[in-house]
């Protein structure tokens, strides 16, 4: 949801939303372009800046004034938008599949089941981390494989 400045002149009636230009010396409505409208997340940022866009909205229109709203509008045309990522993942579909599995085949999952004396030997082997946390099992694997690596080398 954001809120924005909704343009109205001196007879009350409403325009459409604020937007500036030309590093914010001219100002004008529109109901079409929103993404060019002055928008914030929260009535407080929108109050912030109020007085400063009300008086300059008041001075170009001869009169009129801005008002604080939710940008209904807005907030709906962008939830349901899709992001650029988005639209190129489902237009590349096949790419993606293949770049999922080129790094699937560099670095597989391995699942297994240990015994239950292999999962007690190896949370006696467990070490505590840097920050007092016990080791993750995948650390704890990898150091234990690694350990077996070097031993295997030196054809122990």
């Amino acid at each position: 949801m954001y809120y924005g400045y909704c343009c109205y002149t001196k007879d009350d009636e409403p325009l459409g939303w604020l937007y500036t230009f030309d590093s914010n010396l001219e100002y004008a409505w529109t109901n079409k372009d929103l993404h060019l409208c002055k928008r914030w997340k929260t009535e407080k940022g929108a109050k912030k800046h109020f007085d400063y866009y009300n008086n300059n909205w008041q001075f170009k229109s001869k009169g009129g004034y801005l008002k604080i709203e939710v940008m209904s509008e807005f907030s709906e045309a962008k939830s349901s938008a899709k992001s650029n990522q988005q639209l190129w993942n489902e237009a590349n579909r096949d790419r993606v599949y293949e770049s999922q599995e080129k790094y699937n085949q560099k670095r597989p999952i391995i699942s297994f089941r240990p015994k239950a004396e292999l999962l007690e030997w190896l949370e006696e082997e467990r070490r505590q981390g840097e920050d007092g946390e016990p080791e993750t099992d995948a650390a704890l694997l990898n150091r234990k494989l690694e350990k077996l690596k070097s031993l295997e080398q030196q054809e122990f």
